[in-house]
């Protein structure tokens, strides 16, 4: 990927790398952050990516990268309020989602951009969007921009791939020990403290936290094993850099997002937590 004219912090740039090089990049992604700037950013830069004809994307420099960083290309859509309205209607995402089956008119792929999806993507909106989000056209891309995905349906949340922009905000200290303990406890030779540490997700007001957290150190690990500095928690970080793949460790933070809906989703907390230290092992293990 080529960062050129972006800031991105070292997890985010790392974990975009990784899931570059696997082909990996998913169709649907929420950008959280309280910073509008910053989301806005990744946005521009997903839809250069999105666009981009050439092989190392985005390129910055093809007629579609110019375009698109510009806010001018004719295939990236940024969904604007009706007049007099609040919120994206039902009729605006009817109509998106006819736009969708058209062909692009410059590019190979279309780009649609939601700006604050807190306020502006009510429940209606996010329900008729649905099938489209999980069934989308060929090469085509959604992005939502939120301070917290955490404000969308958990059936938005099931089909997309939340990229928190770092260091947006401090972690509790408590979390942050909960995370810590379960990020240290994955490539233990025994099961127990990896069991043990994810009991702390009993709790299901600090689940989803503890989770993020979780992420977060892991996305430290793609850091170090990229050459650069970790930022969360480098203990944690460095005893996974040493014993995990980068695809392993991005196989781990899917692993956490789905969890993170299931238990949004009211799922057996103790099932949850049994399954999630299999796929942990599983993942760790496997060659």
């Amino acid at each position: 990927m080529n960062f050129n004219g972006f800031s991105f912090d070292d997890g985010t740039r790392s974990l975009l790398e990784e899931l570059d090089r696997a082909s990996r990049v998913p169709h649907a992604v929420i950008i959280e952050s309280p910073d509008s700037e910053k989301a806005m950013q990744a946005a521009v830069f997903l839809s250069m990516y999105a666009l981009c004809d050439r092989d190392e994307k985005p390129c910055g420099e093809c007629k579609n990268c110019l375009n698109a960083k510009n806010r001018a290309h004719p295939d990236v859509t940024y969904l604007t309020l009706q007049a007099k309205k609040t919120v994206y209607t039902v009729e605006q995402m009817r109509d998106l989602i006819k736009d969708a089956y058209i062909l692009p008119n410059e590019a190979n792929a279309k780009a649609y951009i939601f700006e604050n999806c807190d306020e502006r993507l009510s429940v209606q909106a996010q329900n008729t969007f649905l099938k489209l989000s999980e069934e989308p056209p060929p090469n085509v891309f959604f992005i939502l921009l939120c301070r917290s995905a955490q404000s969308l349906l958990d059936t938005i949340l099931s089909r997309f791939t939340v990229i928190r922009l770092k260091g947006d905000k401090a972690l509790d200290k408590e979390l942050l020990t909960a995370a810590r303990d379960i990020a240290g406890s994955i490539t233990e030779n025994r099961e127990y403290p990896l069991l043990k540490a994810l009991n702390a997700l009993t709790d299901k007001e600090k689940a989803c936290d503890i989770l993020s957290a979780v992420k977060l150190i892991l996305r430290d690990a793609l850091v170090i094993l990229s050459g650069g500095e970790a930022r969360t928690d480098e203990e944690a970080a460095l005893k996974l850099a040493g014993r995990l793949t980068k695809s392993k460790l991005i196989e781990m933070i899917e692993l956490c997002d789905s969890s993170s809906v299931n238990i949004k989703q009211n799922a057996n907390i103790n099932l949850l937590t049994t399954r999630m230290c299999g796929e942990f092992r599983r993942i760790t293990w496997q060659r």
